[in-house]
């Protein structure tokens, strides 16, 4: 039996109002295409939640992972590392837009969203358990595919968000805060992973414990209802095929999307072999490395924080997106330069800084611009869904790439790796500006 909306007038519909935030609910005037704003308390429970689940990305993306492979396979690190995550990231271009369509069709009373986010949380403990008393390079693949369905269940549950609840005059300041908590996620990563090396169960579960909580929050305070009957879903052929849409028909998504995948393969180089550059090229311990990156990573977290908050809120005033993504090309590109000549921590830090920046810039209107384009509103979650799966290619592809960067002329050639990067984010910027609906 379907289960209607609730009214403006109804209990329900008041609770909702009350602890979003939304004050034009109590109201009783809620525009059909256009979302109400939304209030601080929902804003921030929010930024927590994705506090928690950028937590639980970065920590094994930037620490964790890299780490627990040299534990294990310190003679071919760099291949092993490369292997996990590349194999364990293909499940994520399957895996992330079939969980944003099955999430647009689900249709229980409990909502659409919020079932994905336990299930999402559920995954992700398991697959941290798995990894952290894996023997094998193979056992730790198999954690990690785990962790890859986990990921995109809860990337399904709460990506719409902008789209879904968020009016256009508000998506770059919102936006902007979901990313600067990315960045302290992924400063929190390094500082939490060097202190954790003793003991491997608390080093993978202990970002997962910090979802848990932030979970439980996003399910009783973020309004959700079940998907309309419209939105019922057929076969899994039918499944398949929802994935599908025109790039020619929505040629600014599909920019936007190739420019997310440039950007994101290029930043990908980085964040997956710095702690190894920090200790092949600057000498440091595992410990020291990660107590190193998280300095570094305090003084970048400042340039991320303050381009985003700024940009977000610069965006949505001037109405511009564009000026914002060329800005990102130029900063990301030439701290991945920096960084490719780094001879100090000094020189590695102005390159992690710039590079910083850049993201900080880029995530101010990321998810904004992307909310623009959405070629059909009601579609959400399979278009964010389609929009991420730029991002999970370069998480599955970059890594199985740069082994083969980091063979040429004898090993450890993190310069060439990193100049690749480079040149790779400059294809934001060319996409960006062939993107006709957006300024």
């Amino acid at each position: 039996m379907t289960t209607p909306p609730p009214s403006a007038e109804s209990p329900e519909a008041v609770t909702e109002a009350v602890l979003a935030g939304r004050d034009d609910l109590l109201a009783g005037s809620v525009p059909s295409d256009v979302p109400p704003r939304v209030g601080r308390w929902a804003i921030t429970v929010y930024a927590l939640t994705m506090f928690g689940f950028q937590l639980t990305l970065l920590l094994p993306l930037l620490f964790s992972l890299a780490y627990k492979v040299q534990v294990i396979d310190p003679a071919n690190k760099d291949s092993s590392l490369g292997f996990v995550l590349g194999v364990g990231g293909l499940i994520s271009l399957v895996a992330g837009p079939l969980a944003g369509v099955l999430s647009d069709g689900t249709r229980w009373a409990w909502g659409r969203r919020r079932p994905w986010v336990v299930v999402g949380f559920a995954l992700s403990a398991l697959g941290a358990l798995i990894i952290a008393a894996a023997p094998t390079v193979l056992v730790m693949l198999l954690g990690y595919l785990v962790v890859g369905l986990a990921n995109s269940a809860v990337s399904a549950a709460i990506n719409p968000f902008l789209a879904e609840q968020v009016p256009p005059e508000q998506r770059g300041t919102v936006g902007a805060l979901g990313g600067a908590t990315a960045a302290i996620a992924g400063v929190g990563s390094t500082l939490l992973g060097s202190f954790l090396t003793g003991n491997t169960y608390l080093l993978f579960l202990t970002p997962v414990a910090v979802l848990g909580l932030a979970a439980v929050l996003y399910v009783l305070v973020i309004p959700d209802r079940p998907a309309p009957e419209a939105a019922r879903l057929g076969s899994v052929l039918d499944v398949f095929k929802s994935l599908w849409f025109n790039p020619l028909k929505y040629s600014d998504f599909a920019l936007v999307w190739v420019g997310k995948l440039c950007l994101s393969f290029g930043s990908t180089f980085f964040t997956t072999y710095q702690l190894y550059f920090v200790q092949d090229r600057l000498g440091f311990t595992a410990e020291q490395a990660g107590r190193q990156l998280a300095v570094v990573g305090g003084l970048s977290l400042l340039a991320l924080v303050g381009f985003s908050i700024v940009g977000g809120t610069l965006s949505d005033r001037f109405k511009r997106r564009k000026p914002f993504i060329y800005l990102a090309t130029a900063l990301i590109a030439a701290g991945l330069a920096v960084a490719a000549s780094a001879s100090s921590i000094l020189l590695f830090a102005v390159g992690g800084v710039l590079l910083s920046a850049g993201t900080g810039a880029f995530t101010s209107v990321d998810l904004a611009l992307a909310s623009d384009v959405l070629p059909e509103k009601d579609k959400a979650g399979k278009y964010m869904g389609i929009y991420y799966l730029s991002s999970n290619i370069a998480a599955a592809l970059a890594p199985l790439v740069a082994p083969l960067i980091l063979g040429l002329g004898g090993g450890g050639n993190y310069a060439v790796l990193f100049l690749a990067g480079a040149v790779l984010v400059f294809g934001t910027g060319v996409t960006a500006a062939n993107i006709r609906g957006v300024r």
